[in-house]
Parts: structure tokens; sequence; C-alpha cells
């Protein structure tokens, strides 16, 4: 076997799995009524091009449209998306919606066969585990174990945010996309130049999340089942560095500091509205000196995000104009 061939096919695949057999500009002939024409269906009785004599492959595709699987199923949409994960995502944002089973109900879909697994799993507690303790662990909890070996750094959260905390852990879910969706921002910026979906929007940013929710959703139900957290791990980072290198389009290096920059700023977002919550909850303690010290991180966060931003968007802008000079990385606007 020729593994560069099969590699090369299979990447080929990656960027285009939807194959046309047949040149719309090419004769036809329909073996349903006997005309020949020009086109993806016969005029006459609009049956599709290229259907003739029964095949193997014919029985192949009858048995895919019994599961559903012939057109934008959600197994087939979570098949591409675990193996052309960047491309199947571009194909969506860009306007072919028929290549995907519908994001929003997949993720909801997910969401509750996540929920069935961490049922059957006796996993129920939450996502997070802290140190090696059998139970999972509530959101909570980790705050309450940064506050005993931190010296009091991070105080439990406010009442209200607990509770919210406490409903988010048991809906993995929500979480998830909760916690990716401060991504959107940082990567409005930080690729706003890329080779490929130049200057993707906001709500665009919005779909990429829930992608990749249900992306992290399967990996969750898998470490419930198997316990392998080393693996998860390294699965998970291997998916995000593959999604973002194919949807964005740089190189290897160019697409692995972004995508750090990317999280650090996603966790300066999600800093900022937890030490506004720890500052008025200290203020209604009636701690007045510590809120004033979690308010005045709130300045210098920001401070620190848009110059975080403002260079990563420099450089991405000067490396287009320099691409561009160049006429390297040819990719249309959207894939």
């Amino acid at each position: 076997m020729d593994i560069k061939a099969t590699y090369r096919k299979f990447k080929q695949w990656q960027q285009d799995p939807f194959e046309h057999e047949f040149s719309s500009h090419d004769t036809q002939h329909c073996h349903n009524c006997g005309h020949d024409f020009v086109g993806n269906f016969c005029p006459y009785c609009s049956q599709k091009q290229g259907l003739g004599p029964i095949t193997w492959r014919s029985v192949g595709k009858s048995i895919a449209e019994v599961w559903g699987m012939h057109n934008r199923s959600l197994v087939y949409s979570l098949m591409q998306l675990f193996l052309r994960p960047g491309y199947f995502i571009s194909d969506y944002i860009s306007g072919k919606r028929q290549v995907s089973f519908p994001p929003v109900k997949m993720l909801a879909i997910v969401a509750v066969m996540g929920v069935l697994v961490d049922f059957l799993t006796g996993a129920i507690h939450g996502m997070i585990r802290i140190e090696n303790t059998e139970r999972m662990a509530y959101i909570s909890d980790v705050f309450s174990w940064l506050n005993d070996h931190l010296n009091g750094l991070f105080p439990p959260p406010s009442d209200y945010l607990n509770d919210v905390f406490l409903w988010l852990n048991t809906h993995p879910d929500v979480l998830s996309l909760v916690l990716l969706s401060f991504l959107i921002i940082p990567n409005y910026f930080i690729f706003r130049f890329a080779p490929r979906n130049t200057h993707h929007t906001l709500p665009q940013g919005f779909f990429i999340q829930v992608f990749s929710t249900a992306v992290f959703m399967i990996l969750n139900m898998f470490y419930d089942i198997t316990s392998l957290g080393w693996l998860v791990v390294m699965l998970g980072a291997m998916m995000i560095f593959l999604t973002y290198k194919q949807l964005f389009g740089y190189g290897v290096w160019g697409t692995i500091w972004r995508v750090v920059m990317a999280f650090v700023c996603a966790f300066i977002l999600l800093s900022i509205l937890l030490n506004i919550n720890y500052g008025v909850h200290l203020l209604q303690a009636e701690y007045n000196d510590l809120a004033t010290d979690f308010f005045l991180n709130v300045p210098i966060e920001i401070g620190v995000l848009i110059i975080i931003l403002w260079i990563c968007y420099y450089i991405s802008k000067h490396t287009a104009r320099k691409r561009k000079k160049n006429n390297k990385y040819p990719y249309a606007k959207n894939h």
C-alpha cells in the first residue's frame, strides 16, 4: 500500500469530501427515461445524473439511507467533525448549510447522550476532578481548593455565583459552551487576517464554538467511560490544533501561538468577570479594602487584554500584507 498516496487522498477528502464524479458540462444519459441531457438532473423526469445499473455501491448507499447517513446526518456530521474539523466548520460558516446536521440541535442531542453516559458511569456530580478523589467535584469546590492552597487568594464566590456554578457543573453541555464562548472575541481579533476565513464575524465565531463544544462533550463522554484523562487531554489539544489550523489556514507555529494567545485572552476575560463578582460580594460582606483590590484588578486586566489583542492583531495584519505581497496562501476569503 502506498502510504503517501493514501495520505494525499485523505487530505484531498478533508478539503472536499463531496465528490462530483460528473462534470455539469458533460452530456449524461438518463437510464430512467432514455434522454440525454446536460446538468445534474434530467429535465424530463428529474432523475439525478449518474444513476445506472445496481452495483455494490448502490447497496451501500441504500443501507446508509436507512440509518440516515446519506445526507448530513448526526453520525456523518460528527464523523466529519473529528476527521476534518476545521474544513467542516469552514464549510458551514461560509454558507454550505447542507454539509452539516443543524449544529445547535447537534449540541442538544450530544448533551442528552452525555447526561446518559454520566448516569450510566456514575459521573453525575460534575465535570472537574480534584486531585485523586473518586467523586467528581463541583466548580465551587475548585475555588475552595484554590483558597486552601493559595492562602486565601481566591475566596469562595458569592451565593448567587455559587448557585450558577452548581447548575453549570451538572449541565456540562452549557458549561462547555460558556467556557468556550470566551474565545469568540479573542478569535475575532487574533484570526482577523487569517489566510482562510478572513474577516470572520462574531456570529460565525458562535457557531465555531458550538461545534467545538460538541467535540469536547464527546471527549468528556470518552473520559467518563475510560477514565483516561491523559488521553482525553491529548486528544482535546490535538482537536483544537487541527480545528484552528484547518479553519484559518495558518502554518503549525502560526496556529499554535495564536491559539495559545486566544486561550490566554479567554482566561483574562473570565478573570475580569470573577474579579467583579468577588468585589461586589466582598463589598456586601463589608470587606471594603479587599474588595477594592479585586476591583483594581479589573482595569489592569482590561489593559493587558487590549495590549495582547492589539499585538496579535498587528502581527496578523502585517503578516497578511506580506503574504499578499508575496502571493502566498492563495485561499479564498471563505473556504
